[in-house]
């Protein structure tokens, strides 16, 4: 496209079709090198799935299962799929792995006073 400051409301068709063009196939280039990207497009996500907190705790699943229903593991969900936040993760395991509920606890008595 000759001129890419145009508005564009002004742009004639063929115009903004070769705009979508470009746009479609950059994102597409994206999507196929990922590693091109540069470090402010690559995001670390924070939403991990059972596998992820598996290999970040060393954990088994079963072992996982067991401290979630005890309330010993911090989850985001406890739907399908069971999701959690990686850095709470971390940190959880940072803080010596304690138990949620009591953290839980001592939190709702210190906004109580």
């Amino acid at each position: 496209m000759s001129d890419l400051s145009k508005p564009l409301y002004t742009l004639t068709i063929e115009e903004y079709k070769e705009l979508q063009q470009e746009i479609f196939q950059e994102q597409f280039q994206r999507f196929q090198n990922p590693e091109k990207q540069s470090p402010s497009e690559k995001k670390e996500r924070d939403i991990i799935f059972m596998d992820e907190v598996c290999e970040i705790t060393g954990y088994s699943k079963p072992t996982v299962y067991s401290k979630i229903s005890r309330y010993e593991i911090p989850v985001l969900s406890r739907g399908k799929p069971l999701t959690f936040s990686k850095k709470e993760i971390i940190e959880w395991i940072h803080q010596g792995k304690p138990n949620i509920m009591d953290r839980k606890a001592e939190e709702y008595l210190r906004n109580k006073r």
